[in-house]
């Protein structure tokens, strides 16, 4: 039996889906499950999540490259516009997404 606590905050809904999603490393995990515990509007920064997490950069970075591989997380280029490269967006999702599709992209 499992019991419960009722909560109208501070709780996040996540698929059953992804949580016993087994192809994903423990790590890679980890961290899917610390972003989607954040806010929508939540700004990555690769050095904050380390900071978090107690982990350093470098191996934030291998398990943002593992979910992205699996489908959990996309990188969009933003332009200025004058049309240069500015910075990526990360979207983060609930279920992996295998097709990606940038606009003005084939």
């Amino acid at each position: 039996m499992i019991r419960r606590e009722r909560r109208k905050s501070h709780f996040s809904q996540i698929p059953n889906e992804t949580l016993r999603d087994a192809s994903l490393s423990n790590s890679a995990f980890r961290l899917l499950m610390y972003m989607l515990s954040m806010s929508d509007e939540w700004v990555f920064r690769n050095s904050k999540i380390a900071k978090d997490l107690n982990r350093k950069e470098g191996w934030v970075k291998a398990q943002l490259h593992e979910l992205e591989l699996a489908g959990y997380i996309d990188r969009k280029p933003l332009r200025d516009k004058q049309g240069r490269f500015k910075e990526w967006e990360r979207i983060v999702r609930e279920k992996p997404v295998y097709e990606k599709t940038y606009p003005g992209e084939c």
